[in-house]
């Protein structure tokens, strides 16, 4: 099969036609169904805003509440520690025997402290206040503790002491 002049013509004359149309209606047809997209894709998402951010408020709320009972707001971490088991001691009817200076060990940009102090009273007082120490202070963890049963010699009552070890890692 020959393409005569005439066919050659009609197929250009075809070609032409559709880049014409193309570049005068579709092109611009395009661009606006994805400028719609867009815009739709925009009010789908600010639709819900203002419930968002009531959820952030909330949100917001409840943060500043745990940091509040985190006692953030002193920077000396020994009088906040003392501080802290002075009132979990009389609480929980624990006492506080011995509070050491820190312990501070420097590693390139890492500092740790370490914490030592001793409480005397009952075993479930005692590890009240060492839950409370991990949970509700901003005090590190505890890497250590020793319990020791003694026996006051004068009066023949047995006592329970332990040693804690606190370690903040900054």
């Amino acid at each position: 099969m020959r393409l005569d002049k005439r066919n050659k013509l009609l197929m250009g004359g075809f070609v032409l036609a559709l880049v014409v149309c193309y570049q005068l209606a579709i092109k611009k047809t395009l661009a606006l169904r994805t400028q719609h997209i867009h815009d739709s894709n925009i009010r789908e998402q600010t639709k819900d805003l203002s419930h968002e951010l009531a959820n952030l408020k909330k949100q917001e709320q409840q943060l500043d509440t745990q940091f509040a009972s985190l006692n953030l707001e002193s920077a000396n971490m020994q009088n906040e520690l003392l501080r802290f088991l002075n009132e979990q001691g009389s609480e929980h009817s624990v006492k506080v025997i011995d509070f050491s200076a820190p312990h501070v060990m420097n590693k390139g940009e890492t500092t740790t402290s370490t914490y030592q102090f001793a409480l005397e009273g009952g075993f479930s007082n005692i590890l009240k206040v060492s839950h409370a120490l991990e949970t509700k202070g901003n005090f590190g963890g505890i890497s250590h503790m020793a319990f020791e049963k003694e026996k006051n010699l004068r009066n023949g009552k047995s006592f329970l002491q332990v040693s804690i070890f606190i370690q903040q890692i900054e």
